[in-house]
């Protein structure tokens, strides 16, 4: 069995929640953030309504018309409208900002890259069989009142081209804390910044970094963190792994759907 892969926390002024325990240690994964492009974007007058939020609601989108109900970006606090310049879901990225995603969708990341998530208020309204209604949007690690959690992703981690993440991007197993427990999700992150597969190295100091290793691969130790590589995610765990070696598993168990995944070694 392995112990779990630490990988640097990016640090947000406004953040999904998914904080980490085993197998991907991330202090905020997926990502979330805000920048000047999208306090700057338009924001449309909400149309006489009768929401349940004022000036509009994210769930139902209620109350702007043509534009979409999400977070008032100008302060944070509650909703406000805004104009959508692009019908933006779960597979597509939104570096250029949040009008760049549909309505009942948040633009959310840092640095390495941001994505559509989509704000849902039960399991039901993610995709299946992996997604999960469990990633809570914070401001200073504070979450902000009266907006809706967002889904994980459906995607599948040991078939990226299954599709379910913006194209380029990995599909990769975290642990979401949601209303005080924790969830194992699968969710999407930005492209690697290098594509190592097995066995490559991938440790940067005393521990490993996952963005090392290429879709389909986890930078994982099985020596107590002497050393890290990419290793194939599996989701067989005591078979062979079609490239070779067996799939093992994590401990504790990592399992998302009904499926327990592992790595090849």
């Amino acid at each position: 069995m392995m112990r779990a892969l630490p990988i640097a926390a990016i640090v947000l002024t406004i953040a999904a929640c998914a904080k980490a325990s085993a197998p991907v240690e991330q202090s905020d994964a997926p990502p979330g953030g805000i920048d000047a492009r999208d306090i700057d974007a338009a924001v449309l007058p909400p149309d006489g309504n009768g929401c349940g939020t004022q000036p509009c609601d994210i769930i139902p989108q209620c109350g702007c018309g043509a534009g979409a109900c999400d977070i008032d970006f100008s302060d944070l606090t509650g909703t406000a409208c805004r104009q959508i310049i692009m019908q933006g879901n779960e597979t597509a990225t939104c570096s250029l900002g949040n009008a760049y995603c549909s309505a009942g969708f948040v633009c959310l990341g840092g640095a390495g890259g941001r994505s559509c998530k989509k704000y849902c208020s039960s399991n039901a309204d993610c995709a299946a069989p992996r997604g999960q209604c469990v990633i809570d949007i914070t401001a200073n690690n504070m979450p902000i009142a009266g907006i809706p959690s967002v889904c994980s992703s459906g995607c599948d981690p040991t078939n990226v081209a299954a599709g379910g993440c913006p194209t380029g991007w990995k599909c990769n197993i975290f642990t979401a804390t949601h209303g005080g427990q924790n969830f194992n999700i699968t969710d999407c992150a930005p492209p690697p910044t290098t594509a190592g597969t097995q066995g490559a190295n991938c440790k940067v100091g005393a521990d490993g970094d996952d963005a090392l290793c290429a879709a389909n691969f986890l930078c994982t130790t099985v020596n107590a963190g002497t050393n890290f590589n990419c290793r194939r995610t599996c989701n067989n765990v005591g078979a062979a792994c079609p490239t070779g070696g067996t799939c093992i598993g994590f401990n504790p168990a990592f399992t998302v759907g009904g499926t327990q995944y592992g790595v090849c070694n």
